[in-house]
């Protein structure tokens, strides 16, 4: 638990003064959050970080990054243009290598890019066209909706959530991470509004919550199918970039669904 929370306050400092400056301080962050979780996604596969496939993904990784939707520098017909190159040479590699890798594993390389490429576009995206109360908003509401599983689950906990996933989550976990999101969000909406109306506010909650303990359930399940304890090493005590930020990779994607 010490080391826990020495790591949890260093990480806090690194990660939070990005986040006030902004810009490309905060652009550098989010992209080496990109390589360091997409070399964990491989890995997870005990996948080569050394060789052809891991560098087109990781190209791809941060083209996707700095080029998805929001971006305003970059068309969306150089995004696709890039999608079909990579995945263009990801199945040549399959006969370069003659089957050494195969389809699945060049499959593996290209969702890997473009879950963690997009997952943290969004997030990079976020910060520079709707500003760091906005974004602090939908991070207090994830990191509450966590402190609330955990503590509420430990407390009350009775019924598994998902146990073949994740046998340690329970629906009271769950209901209780919502709730300790809800009066956070509420609070912090009091003096910095993200939103017009209280009841979008309400709304975005229920998203944020709902779909970061969705991104907690998704990585529990790569890493129970790889055999993992954790999807890395990076952040002693907590496991790796992806144990911390697997939340946001599908909270930022919701929002802006929700917002369209």
């Amino acid at each position: 638990m010490k080391q826990r929370v020495v790591t949890a306050m260093m990480g806090l400092v690194i990660f939070l003064v990005p986040l006030v400056i902004g810009g490309s301080v905060f652009a550098l962050l989010v992209a080496a959050m990109a390589v360091v979780g997409f070399m964990e996604l491989l890995r997870m596969n005990q996948l080569s970080l050394f060789s052809m496939p891991a560098f087109i993904g990781l190209l791809l990784s941060l083209f996707l990054l700095v080029a998805g939707p929001q971006s305003t520098f970059i068309p969306n017909d150089a995004l696709l243009m890039s999608m079909i190159v990579a995945v263009w040479l990801l199945l040549l590699v399959t006969v370069i290598s003659a089957n050494r890798y195969n389809f699945e594993k060049v499959a593996f390389v290209a969702f890997a890019a473009l879950y963690v490429g997009f997952g943290l576009h969004f997030f990079l995206a976020a910060r520079l066209e709707e500003g760091f109360a906005f974004v602090l908003f939908v991070l207090i509401a994830i990191w509450a909706t966590d402190t609330g599983a955990y503590l509420f689950g430990r407390k009350f906990g009775k019924r598994p959530l998902w146990p073949k996933i994740s046998p340690k989550k329970t629906v009271e976990g769950a209901l209780g991470g919502f709730a300790l999101a809800l009066v956070a969000s509420v609070i912090f909406a009091s003096f910095w509004p993200p939103f017009p109306s209280l009841w979008l506010t309400i709304v975005a909650v229920i998203v944020i919550s709902v779909a970061g303990q969705c991104g907690d359930l998704v990585e529990s399940a790569f890493k129970r199918y790889y055999n993992v304890k954790d999807s890395g090493k990076i952040l002693p005590g907590h496991g790796g970039i992806l144990d911390r930020f697997d939340s946001l990779i599908f909270v930022f994607p919701a929002l802006y669904v929700l917002m369209i």
